[in-house]
């Protein structure tokens, strides 16, 4: 039971770390349309420790899931969203069992990468749907909070986010796990 509440208490600080941008993108929508990109950063101590300490199968999933729950509890999912985690979580997860996460760090690295472009699949509304989103952020942010985050909607400027992100991700990663000693391979231990 406390393995079980560890787990969970770092998965819901990578959540904190990944939301954390989404909300000083109260103060400008930069930070709300490409959290992604400093999200890659800080949420990536807690990912690491998640899988240095507990290397078992269904991390990465667990953190994809948490930050679904998280957001729909608070009213900012929609369905691209719940996709992206979905979709997201499942090739992450897929990554770090293919790439041995038990033995080397390459498959968590592979695998944060994927999980840091999940803040995009919130965003990625305001190029599918861009009327409708614009029509939401003007009601709940007013004009002049929408026209800014007008400017900064050019498709090259979401693929180099995207681009940096990964960048990001994977060098962030990278540097925390030159000197990783994971453990050999898991056990769960069932108490009686």
């Amino acid at each position: 039971m406390e393995r079980a509440i560890k787990v969970i208490g770092l998965a819901l600080l990578y959540v904190v770390a990944v939301s954390l941008f989404e909300l000083v993108g109260f103060f400008h929508p930069f930070f709300w349309t490409y959290s992604a990109v400093f999200a890659a950063v800080v949420a990536a101590w807690p990912y690491f420790k998640l899988n240095q300490r507990y290397p078992m199968p269904g991390i990465a999933i667990l953190c994809a899931v948490l930050l679904l729950l998280l957001n729909f509890i608070f009213g900012q999912g929609h369905e691209y969203f719940a996709l992206g985690c979905v979709l997201l979580g499942c090739i992450a997860e897929g990554l770090r069992k293919f790439l041995g996460n038990y033995r080397q760090s390459r498959g968590v690295i592979a695998s944060y990468a994927v999980m840091s472009l999940i803040p995009f699949s919130k965003s990625i509304v305001l190029w599918i749907d861009y009327d409708t989103a614009m029509e939401l952020i003007i009601s709940q942010m007013g004009d002049i909070y929408a026209a800014v985050m007008g400017r900064m909607l050019s498709k090259y400027m979401l693929l180099a986010m995207i681009i940096l992100t990964l960048i990001l991700a994977v060098l962030t990663m990278w540097l925390l796990t030159r000197h990783w000693h994971p453990r050999e391979e898991y056990h769960i231990v069932i108490e009686k």
